[in-house]
């Protein structure tokens, strides 16, 4: 199962959730690779994941995996296996390989593969399928690191990261995978689960990272001893179900944690997957996806038993004097342009999920929160050119004023384009986490208010 880098942990729990939630018994644990997760199961878990998961962008059923040393290695690997076994000649194809070997090259390595697929149909059925680079029926993925060739089927198709709600765009827009695992990270699917309960009791987010777990070079740039830190950080976050992104640009942080909290699967909707093309998935698993699709609806929280749940969990939990049958929105869609609240008012629409979301026009830094406790997530611009960071630090630091000020007993999360970026917020942050915004690599820093 592919994702994003550094969303692997937050994908391996999701797998175990998604096994849990209807039953399927995993032949072994989730292993976290580099942009993957490695998972064994029964056939029937494949389709649920496509199906079920947000944090994956690709379900990959591996066919192969061996030491080589040349592209003739390669070309023999591949030529070995019985191919008319895992797709009909009829199928179009197309291989996108990729090498981190001097000796194999990738342009070299995708001809090789292609040409052992098309010789062993030629040998066992004397035809061959043809090859579609546009819009291939099968994708073969292969890699090669470190001397191990690894081949897989793609059993998706359209990557699982769009989610089809998002017909609105604005500048640089955060994709719904990476929002929905940043999300995870903030606790969020852990209080989702806990609102579907019938009696939701408080929860509280995992301690925050202690002196003792920092790396050597946060230490080192640290002023506080280990004793202070301890005293000033708290030792547990309290979750809330209020939540704002203050510079919601498509609107992609609220859309997801609101789908989150209704347990919709983001694909559930979905037709046409790229295992329907696979022989390999037997006929009779395949019959099997409505029932998992029925099993997965079944499990969502409808639009007034979600606002009945936050109200019973404010009221009861949080001791919050809330009214049981209170319908305000909770996430709160925030941002100076006219045109991203009119992108993120449109994409919620599609995603079914306005009733939750409070939309206005505002400056971050005339923000103002009305809750004891919540998270504000928020993905500020990078500066990617050269220049442009220096102008951006002094908006971080005002970003930082403005929360440290308005946010008292809330957390706040800020995807940071770069170290400098997220330094100068001007906070210390309690927990970072290095992950890639497509090809930028950034920081998802936690800073607990208090």
């Amino acid at each position: 199962m592919s994702t994003i880098h550094g969303l692997e942990q937050e994908l391996a729990d999701e797998i175990c959730e998604l096994a849990q939630d209807l039953g399927i018994q995993l032949t072994e644990n989730p292993v976290v690779a580099s942009a993957g997760v490695y998972v064994r199961g029964p056939w029937s878990f494949c389709l649920a994941m496509n199906l079920g998961l947000r944090c994956g962008s690709r379900v990959l059923c591996e066919v192969l995996e061996m030491d080589v040393r040349s592209l003739e290695d390669v070309y023999n690997a591949v030529l070995g296996l019985k191919w008319d076994t895992l797709f009909d000649s009829e199928m179009t194809f197309s291989v996108q390989s990729s090498s981190s070997d001097t000796s194999i090259k990738s342009n070299a390595l995708n001809l090789k593969i292609k040409d052992g697929i098309v010789d062993a149909f030629k040998r066992a059925l004397g035809r061959r399928p043809n090859v579609d680079k546009e819009s291939p029926q099968v994708r073969i993925m292969a890699r090669v690191h470190r001397g191990l060739l690894s081949v897989s089927l793609d059993t998706t198709g359209v990557p699982l990261a769009m989610r089809g709600y998002r017909s609105a765009t604005h500048d640089a827009p955060l994709s719904e995978l990476l929002g929905a695992g940043l999300l995870r990270m903030t606790g969020w699917q852990k209080l989702c689960r806990e609102l579907r309960k019938e009696n939701p009791e408080r929860v509280y987010f995992s301690r925050v990272e202690t002196h003792q777990n920092r790396s050597a070079e946060q230490q080192e740039s640290g002023k506080e001893s280990a004793g202070e830190l301890k005293r000033r950080i708290p030792e547990a976050i309290v979750l809330s179900p209020d939540l704002i992104d203050p510079m919601c640009g498509t609107g992609t942080f609220a859309i997801e944690a609101a789908l989150q909290l209704l347990n919709r699967r983001p694909q559930l909707d979905r037709a046409g997957f790229a295992y329907e093309y696979l022989s390999v998935i037997p006929s009779s698993v395949l019959k099997q996806e409505d029932r998992i699709r029925r099993s997965l609806r079944a499990q969502e929280l409808s639009l007034l038993d979600a606002f009945k749940k936050v109200a019973q969990y404010r009221r009861d939990a949080m001791g919050q004097n809330t009214p049981s049958d209170a319908v305000s929105p909770f996430l709160l869609c925030r941002d100076t342009d006219s045109s991203a609240i009119l992108a993120a008012k449109k994409n919620a629409e599609n995603a079914g999920v306005t009733k939750l979301i409070q939309f206005e026009k505002g400056n971050v830094l005339g923000l103002e929160v009305h809750a004891p406790a919540g998270v504000v997530v928020m993905n500020p611009p990078y500066g990617v050119r050269l220049g442009e960071e220096e102008q951006l630090k002094g908006l971080y630091k005002e970003i930082g004023d403005t929360l440290k000020k308005e946010c008292k007993g809330w957390q706040a999360w800020i995807l940071a384009g770069s170290t400098a970026l997220g330094g100068s917020v001007g906070l210390r942050p309690t927990r970072r986490k290095k992950v890639f915004n497509g090809g930028i690599e950034c920081l998802w820093l936690q800073y607990v208010l208090f």
